[in-house]
């Protein structure tokens, strides 16, 4: 299972950041997560546009059982 996660920044050069996670649940592969932080990152830019996308991760959360 992984976990959906995206990284943004203020714009303006300070140093407030967030982490972004999916809130919508695990996914079942790696492919699933990231198109799932494709989605959340469009989100992001539209509902936050005063931050930018730094970085993203698919994070590992177990197996499927």
């Amino acid at each position: 299972m992984f976990k959906a996660i995206v990284f943004a920044c203020l714009m303006n050069g300070s140093d407030q950041c967030l982490e972004l996670s999916d809130l919508w649940g695990l996914k079942a592969t790696k492919a699933d997560c990231e198109v799932r932080i494709s989605e959340m990152k469009a989100s992001v830019e539209q509902v936050m546009p005063q931050y930018t996308i730094v970085g993203t991760k698919c994070e590992r959360i177990g197996d499927l059982t």
